[in-house]
């Protein structure tokens, strides 16, 4: 059954695949016979680009979040637009905002940005597509180790790159809590309930670091509520729009209250909503060194949350090899939030045999509306710049594991493909018949759009 399942998924990948010699190993749960098909419609392909994408960090265990490369929104017509960065960072014109069709399978536009937002030598803050046919994406100045942000700004601007308003994120601020600002991760996300969205990032002040999370109008850009100082030494950032308007917030706290991995539930006009520790990390206070990775979250139709992360089972050991574990969580944001549901997916510090983690790179969607789809990037243990594979993966609404599949794409990069990329949501297409999400392609200068089918 196996040989026939992988000849299926290798001939449905090599026609919609520039890479035709991808390794696939697949383990499927006792008694599920009937769902053996789940993941092998899996395609992907490729676009060449006009310049080299920058590169991603290589370590699997980056103390920092990892500075992510692309961003992207769906469109109605099942184009997507693509923010991507050049290998260049110090050179105007180094990010690109790229529409490619997912039906043509090739780049069919370039989107104009705003002169202010394509600057050399800047840091990207993040950006989504919101009411209007417009867009918002942030943008700061750096020092020269490049490590420190300042000025951080916001932009509104329409298709054709005209800004509409102008956001300075820092106006108002409590001036102890805005100095230049480490580089951690910055998220900008749309709620189109509210028609607002959130601005996410990490930021700098006094020797520590912490999170920043505002809340604005999507219409006029006016602030409805800042917290400028979100939980010591908070990084990693990720921020989910809820069905009622209000958000989810993922952060990864090092030091006080206490080192944990916690989920909240804000309101735009109120604030926090009470918070809930999904994973306490071992340890003192402020040691610094969390050895786990914060992941993403979904939305369910029950109106719980899945999140998925990874982290050590054992944070006394000097080897860093982590876990993937995923968390349901209900009743977010109430005071009888709680976590109803843990569950480890991968075994690799138990099997010395192996020689894999998991790091960096997760990815998280719905595929139906009873199971859920995961996907992991894998790398050595020994060598953690190597990526070994990517995993995919289904789970039960209630997080049991029901299958996963292995793939290995070849090509000539040693470091093999970065395919799941930090902080990038995964995206139905229009027509409802696909998840989306991209990677680094299998040359420099190329792009990997992949599509996983969705169950009605």
């Amino acid at each position: 059954m196996k040989k026939i399942l992988f000849l299926s998924f290798v001939l449905a990948f090599m026609s919609c695949s520039k890479d035709d010699n991808e390794a696939v190993t697949e383990h499927t749960k006792p008694g599920l016979a009937e769902e053996t098909d789940l993941l092998s419609g899996y395609s992907s392909f490729e676009v060449t680009l006009p310049e080299n994408l920058r590169e991603l960090t290589s370590a699997a265990n980056a103390t920092f979040a990892v500075w992510p490369s692309i961003f992207f929104s769906a469109n109605d017509d099942n184009t997507i637009d693509v923010y991507w960065e050049g290998s260049n960072t110090a050179l105007n014109g180094h990010r690109h905002f790229t529409k490619i069709s997912l039906q043509s399978k090739q780049i069919v536009a370039e989107n104009p940005l705003p002169a202010a937002l394509n600057l050399g030598n800047t840091r990207f803050l993040g950006y989504d597509k919101i009411s209007g046919g417009r867009y918002i994406m942030g943008t700061s100045d750096v020092n020269p180790d490049n490590q420190l942000r300042k000025n951080p700004k916001l932009y509104c601007f329409d298709s054709n790159g005209t800004v509409k308003y102008t956001i300075d994120l820092w106006k108002d601020c409590d001036p102890a809590n805005i100095a230049t600002g480490q580089a951690g991760q910055a998220i900008m996300t749309y709620n189109k309930a509210g028609d607002t969205f959130g601005v996410y990032m990490a930021h700098r002040a006094g020797g520590h670091q912490a999170g920043w999370l505002g809340f604005y109008k999507a219409e006029t850009g006016e602030r409805t509520f800042l917290r400028d100082w979100y939980i010591s030494h908070n990084f990693d950032q990720r921020l989910l729009p809820l069905p009622d308007g209000r958000y989810v917030a993922l952060a990864h706290g090092d030091a006080l209250p206490k080192r944990s991995l916690f989920v909240e539930g804000w309101d735009v006009n109120k604030g926090r909503l009470n918070w809930l520790n999904y994973y306490d990390i071992p340890g003192a206070s402020g040691e610094n060194n969390t050895k786990s990775s914060t992941g993403e979250v979904i939305n369910l139709p029950n109106g719980n949350l899945a999140i998925v992360y990874a982290t050590q089972r054992d944070h006394s050991t000097e080897k860093i090899v982590r876990d993937v574990r995923v968390a349901i969580v209900s009743g977010i944001g109430t005071s009888a939030q709680k976590v109803i549901k843990e569950n480890w997916l991968t075994s690799y510090a138990a099997d010395t045999e192996i020689d894999e983690t998991a790091g960096w790179g997760m990815q998280i969607g719905r595929y139906s509306d009873d199971k859920i789809f995961l996907a992991w990037n894998v790398f050595k243990t020994q060598q953690s710049n190597k990526i070994q594979k990517t995993t995919f993966a289904l789970i039960d609404n209630e997080g049991n594991l029901l299958k996963t599949k292995d793939t290995l794409v070849n090509t000539s990069k040693k470091e093999g493909i970065k395919m799941i990329q930090p902080a990038q949501t995964m995206r139905r297409t229009s027509d409802g018949k696909y998840l989306v999400f991209l990677s680094e392609g299998s040359e420099s200068n190329k792009l990997r759009v992949n599509m996983m089918p969705v169950k009605k």
